[in-house]
């Protein structure tokens, strides 16, 4: 019994654990990006990214030297369109969720899931009959779908001092197109580009974890 009461007591002193939840100021960003949707498509897209939750996890060592993880939960919505030459120039509007981890000041990545909708153009003109038997011109005859898509950014402030307003942000995603001839169409796609760091959003809880080893 002793011995079981000692190597808890052991196990106590090498590993603890706490929690605390306080405020914390995080940034919000707006980005700018480049498009090339495989194969051959070419686009933008225009956002925003708005921090949710933080949580920080702090580890002390045993020769007392502190490691922290951060990562914030954030919310985003953006614009974007694409060409695929000689088919359809298509527009989208999407919505996400996602979490964004702090390697340091002037680097950090992303991993997003967002939906949204995708409105295409085809590309000439597209004629129909009317009523009457009569030939007319469709104008902006498309498509509308919806779609689901994954990312992962890697971003790096491009400022030399302790500013850090600008990043530039490289993200490769896929993405899911439906219906798309009563199934889906699965695409590739990668965009660089800037982003800028706005005004920094009190969050209301920061969650903090102490490990002692």
């Amino acid at each position: 019994m002793k011995t079981v009461l000692l190597s808890t007591s052991l196990l106590l002193h090498v590993m603890a654990s706490a929690q605390d939840s306080l405020n914390i100021k995080r940034p919000a960003f707006l980005y700018a990006l480049s498009t090339y949707d495989f194969p051959k498509s070419y686009g933008f897209a225009i956002g925003t990214s708005v921090p949710v939750h933080s949580v920080i996890k702090e580890k002390v060592q045993e020769d007392f030297k502190n490691q922290n993880s951060e990562k914030d939960e954030f919310i985003s919505a953006e614009l974007g369109g694409y060409h695929y030459p000689f088919a359809y120039t298509a527009l989208s509007v999407n919505a996400g969720i996602g979490i964004r981890y702090i390697k340091s000041t002037k680097h950090f990545t992303e991993l997003s899931f967002n939906q949204g909708i995708l409105r295409t153009v085809y590309d000439g003109k597209v004629y129909e009959l009317d009523p009457n038997g009569n030939i007319k011109e469709r104008i902006l005859f498309g498509r509308t779908y919806l779609t689901t898509g994954f990312s992962y950014s890697l971003n790096w402030s491009l400022n030399n001092g302790n500013s850090n307003l600008w990043f530039i942000q490289l993200k490769p995603a896929i993405w899911m197109q439906y219906p798309y001839n009563s199934f889906l169409k699965l695409h590739s796609c990668f965009q660089a580009g800037i982003s800028y760091r706005l005004k920094n959003i009190t969050l209301v809880t920061r969650t903090k974890y102490r490990h002692l080893l």
